[in-house]
């Protein structure tokens, strides 16, 4: 698996989701998850930022989750976003499971 095709499943896109959030073709998307060709560094910094967007919004998120007293088919469809600028595709969905780990880790810790 090429890190491009790693980062994107970090950041929860799809390639036609990368595609679009990129504003690139959805080939060039497929080319560079192959490692036909690398993408341009201005594309890792755009992944870069959204990363940055999804800690953010898993931050803040997991401070308002309580992971113990919730249901835990709740557990599986947690979302969350930062609010001013809503997360693309699947971000919201990476988000919401980092924001899960990391409040069950807070509880793990105390």
């Amino acid at each position: 698996m090429t890190t491009f095709k790693s980062a994107l499943g970090v950041c929860g896109l799809s390639q036609q989701e990368a595609a679009e959030f990129l504003s690139v073709s959805l080939g060039s998307v497929k080319d560079w998850c192959r490692g036909k060709s690398a993408p341009p560094l201005g594309v890792w910094a755009q992944l870069a930022n959204l990363y940055s967007q999804i800690e953010d919004a898993a931050d803040y998120a997991s401070a308002r989750l309580d992971a113990d007293l919730m249901d835990r088919r709740v557990l599986n469809n947690i979302e969350a976003d930062n609010g001013a600028d809503p997360l693309p595709g699947g971000a919201s969905s990476a988000a919401g499971a980092m924001a899960l780990l990391l409040a069950i880790k807070d509880i793990e810790e105390m």
